[in-house]
């Protein structure tokens, strides 16, 4: 079941537009150059291009599904891995193998290459888009020097966090690295044969290339643009931008603070706290100093189940958006047969003093989770309607309380009083009656991951973060051992995959 269609570079345009046949998207050698020299002949193109790598995204293969709720969330043991949709006797997808271990399975590769193989196709997309871009001067762009440096600043930042979670799935972690060399990190297109790198290595490029995104979208998202950032409302559903149409939304677009965020998520991989910490801060003080962030508060999480925030859209910083995501929802599950993504959760996570916790309001009765179900109240009026058309097709990617735990792991060493602060607001956020556990560095560390196993439940995170630990894995109803199951095999072919 292996894949090895060549599909080019422009793939991401044809979910855009549309107006091409199939044949013709095929045709590498003579339709891409085509394409290219008409799609990048003004600057409108270049936009279209930029809309066609989110696009790309959002899709299931990608942040639609199996980086968010779906494989990431599997890996992470969220789920009851025996309730599973899995083998023949499913009639969506397969991920009881993938929850076993079983990583030779086809049910398992059948899920697994497709994200090697869009997410590299996401890469070239962002190549294509940057070589082009650097060749024109700022008065070609429709606003100017802003817009060529936030068409750079999001590509060269898409480019290196898609490397990232490629490297954080297909390699092993910092404190489990065996020197040998994973993924390839591709910064031209076409690349037909790029280099493979040692983890190390990727990690240096990837972290250059969001340190260039970042202050590529200083200026762009906290001054020329900062009315689209200063609430979740202007980031996520307002039309209305400092620009035009193509500077709005920037919550679904990589921007200032996602950069920041990814780059304090790589830094942490690498094992440096301290710059993690720097870089997590700074996104940190804009939900302290400017309030442009917050957490969700206790009205729209202790509510009725069809009125509930469910993506908590208040401290997202940068989610993908995906109209069509409740219907991928549904297509990937089977209640009828009882196959389905159960939540696997006991007394450690939300029993005792954290059965006030409002993120057990997002479980459903029966153990699914709320945040990707649609609501089945009233979708004609508010609250509901509005949930329904601007939260149900948010597919968050990093959150600012990822930030303050990044925080609260390095000041955990220097300033305990501050990272129990940190850890308290949290929790008080989100409901815990439970004060932080402050005994012990190691008391302190396990009340964290613990917390954090409760916040990235159902988006993909767990996995990631026991990874980067290299300790077996908590998924709120026993330890698992992972010894062998933190590396997923890459592609038995990769040659298609550059272009």
């Amino acid at each position: 079941m292996k894949r090895n269609i060549i599909i080019p570079i422009l793939f991401s345009l044809f979910l855009v537009q549309g107006t091409t046949s199939c044949s013709d998207w095929l045709d590498v050698d003579s339709s891409t150059s085509v394409m290219d020299e008409t799609l990048f002949s003004e600057s409108q193109g270049f936009r279209t291009a930029v809309n066609g790598v989110y696009r790309l995204l959002s899709q299931q293969q990608l942040y639609g599904r199996e980086l968010t709720w779906g494989a990431a969330s599997v890996l992470g043991n969220n789920y009851d891995a025996t309730r599973l949709p899995g083998g023949s006797t499913s009639s969506a997808f397969s991920y009881r193998e993938m929850a076993a271990g079983d990583y030779a399975s086809d049910f398992t590769t059948d899920l697994v290459d497709p994200i090697w193989e869009q997410g590299f196709r996401v890469i070239a997309n962002c190549n294509n888009i940057i070589q082009h871009t650097n060749e024109q001067s700022a008065s070609f762009f429709a606003a100017g020097e802003n817009e060529k440096n936030m068409i750079l600043g999001e590509m060269l930042g898409v480019r290196a966090a898609m490397h990232f979670d490629i490297l954080r799935l297909f390699a092993p972690a910092t404190r489990a690295d065996d020197g040998k060399t994973y993924i390839p990190y591709v910064t031209a297109y076409p690349e037909k044969q790029p280099e493979h790198l040692t983890v190390a290595a990727a990690l240096d490029k990837i972290i250059a290339d969001l340190e260039q995104s970042r202050a590529l979208l200083g200026e762009i998202d906290t001054v020329f643009n900062a009315s689209q950032m200063t609430s979740w409302n202007s980031r996520l559903q307002s039309n209305y931008a400092s620009g035009d149409a193509f500077f709005t939304l920037r919550g679904t677009r990589f921007n200032y603070f996602a950069a920041s965020a990814i780059l304090a998520r790589a830094y942490q991989w690498r094992g440096d706290n301290e710059r993690a910490y720097q870089a997590a801060r700074a996104v940190y003080i804009y939900s302290t100093n400017k309030t442009w962030f917050s957490f969700t508060s206790a009205g729209n999480l202790a509510t009725v189940e069809n009125n509930i925030y469910r993506k908590m859209p208040e401290d997202i910083l940068f989610s993908l958006f995906n109209n069509n995501l409740y219907t991928v929802v549904a297509n990937s599950t089977t209640n009828a047969s009882s196959q389905s993504f159960f939540i696997k959760n006991d007394g450690l996570l939300f029993g005792g003093s954290y059965a006030d916790d409002f993120r057990l309001n997002l479980i459903n009765a029966d153990k699914t989770s709320r945040r990707w179900n649609i609501p089945l109240g009233n979708q004609s009026y508010w609250p509901t309607a509005d949930i329904i058309n601007y939260q149900g097709p948010l597919a968050p990617v990093v959150r600012l309380t990822e930030m303050a735990y990044i925080m609260c792991e390095r000041l955990v060493d220097v300033d305990m009083t501050q990272a129990v602060t940190i850890l308290a607001r949290i929790k008080t956020a989100r409901g815990s009656k439970t004060p932080v556990n402050s005994v012990s560095k190691e008391a302190f560390l396990e009340d964290l991951y613990l917390e954090m196993t409760r916040e990235f439940l159902a988006e993909g995170q767990t996995f990631f973060l026991y990874k980067r630990l290299n300790k077996p894995m908590y998924n709120g109803a026993g330890v698992i051992d992972m010894t062998g199951r933190y590396v997923l095999p890459a592609p038995y072919s990769e040659a298609s995959y550059y272009l």
